[in-house]
């Protein structure tokens, strides 16, 4: 059986990639735990075609010489991350693709769509941090299933718009915690309150759908209001725009393309919010709270604190019941409102709730570590996976014209 994958050595949700090592910026590798499964079976083959737009280092270029690095990129990112050169085959043409691949690009790296002729095997896309820049060249790739940890198809008010051509199976998957996050102190213990985090973004094409760009309102919403909710919330939560260097005091665009360059290494973004250790702040209070993306996506930090034992409060709006999640069982549920937020809040710090609220915070911890771990998850989306592969190869034999 063979895995396939585009440019793997430039994807920063399976490995460290080789700029982020040599800009020694930290990356959250989400779909670290996937890559590492498929290279533990030993009934399975990883591959990675590396097309001539495989140099992640400078993806925009198509100068042959420069491309001409890909490999070797591959080879050094691969033993950078720790991983045996022959545990990964590489595929230099797109005629080493065969029927039976099952072929997994992302849609976050255009560069990993571009085929001179769409492969005809089975073709898997995830839209791990959803975006519409790509909507066109997915629709020439023509994936026969999407999968993201929330039904983009369901959620995002525009999806028809940009991907009104997409009618095969969307599957979600769920956030994956990773091992460090844990119940380190008792809960009664915490602090009686919640703790709020997440980061707050402002993609422009949100503007034309929701009247604004803020990705995260209900972070925003918490953010902006964190002194008159200290009874119930600390508020973590970090603005994206409030500590970034900006490059436009100057209208050179040489001068203006040092200082990004000078800010990207040097300076960074969210310092301040990456200086804590969020397992300690999680395990620091008794709820926690991880604002949602309005275009219909929760935040990771939501199972990263719900491993911690913390009580999570999530709006009542399907998120969490599609992963199985029960309002009152696994989670508290909110409208969204402060209002609301405070009321529940106030309902479970008072001392003849603390019973209940301890048990769904013990219901929704255990609920995380035995479907939302990297083992369960990775199986689960391999099976789903070739489930769809074996589906697809019995309507499309072998010469088939797509």
């Amino acid at each position: 059986m063979r895995i396939v994958f585009v440019n793997l050595h430039g994807n920063e949700f399976l490995v460290k990639t080789l700029n982020k090592f040599i800009f020694k910026q930290s990356v959250a590798i989400k779909h670290k735990y996937i890559l590492d499964y498929l290279l533990s079976r030993d009934d399975i083959e990883v591959c990675s075609y590396i097309n001539h737009r495989g140099l992640s280092l400078s993806y925009s270029t198509r100068n042959r010489f420069l491309q001409s690095f890909r490999f070797l990129e591959h080879r050094i990112t691969l033993k950078k991350n720790g991983i045996p050169y022959n545990k990964i085959k590489v595929l230099k043409s797109e005629d080493e693709l065969r029927h039976d691949d099952l072929i997994i690009v992302y849609q976050l790296f255009g560069p990993q769509l571009e085929f001179r002729c769409r492969p005809d095997a089975f073709i898997a896309l995830s839209q791990l941090h959803f975006t519409v820049s790509q909507a066109k060249v997915m629709e020439k790739v023509d994936p026969d299933l999407m999968y993201n940890e929330s039904d983009m198809q369901k959620r995002f008010i525009a999806f028809n718009k940009y991907f009104g051509w997409f009618h095969k199976q969307y599957l979600v998957i769920p956030f994956v915690f990773a091992e460090r996050f844990k119940v380190v102190k008792p809960f009664a213990e915490r602090q009686n309150k919640a703790v709020s985090v997440g980061t707050i973004t402002y993609p422009d094409y949100l503007i034309q759908y929701y009247g604004h760009n803020c990705l995260q309102p209900a972070r925003k919403q918490i953010y902006d209001n964190a002194k008159s909710l200290e009874p119930w919330v600390d508020c973590f939560n970090s603005d994206y725009l409030e500590d970034v260097k900006t490059a436009k005091s100057t209208s050179n665009k040489y001068l203006r393309t040092l200082k990004r360059l000078h800010d990207k290494i040097f300076v960074g973004h969210q310092k301040k919010y990456y200086s804590f250790d969020m397992v300690e702040k999680f395990n620091d209070y008794k709820m926690c709270i991880v604002g949602e993306e309005i275009i219909g996506l929760p935040g990771i930090g939501f199972v990263e604190g719900m491993a911690c034992g913390c009580a999570y409060i999530g709006q009542t709006v399907g998120y969490y019941e599609d992963y199985g999640m029960k309002e009152g069982v696994h989670y508290i549920g909110y409208d969204g409102t402060l209002d609301d937020l405070k009321a529940k809040i106030t309902y479970y710090q008072q001392s003849e709730h603390q019973e209940e609220l301890e048990t769904i915070a013990k219901t929704g911890c255990e609920y995380v570590r035995s479907h939302f771990n990297s083992m369960a998850a990775a199986e689960a989306l391999l099976n789903n996976l070739l489930e769809a592969q074996h589906r697809w190869l019995d309507s499309h034999p072998l010469h088939s014209i797509n």
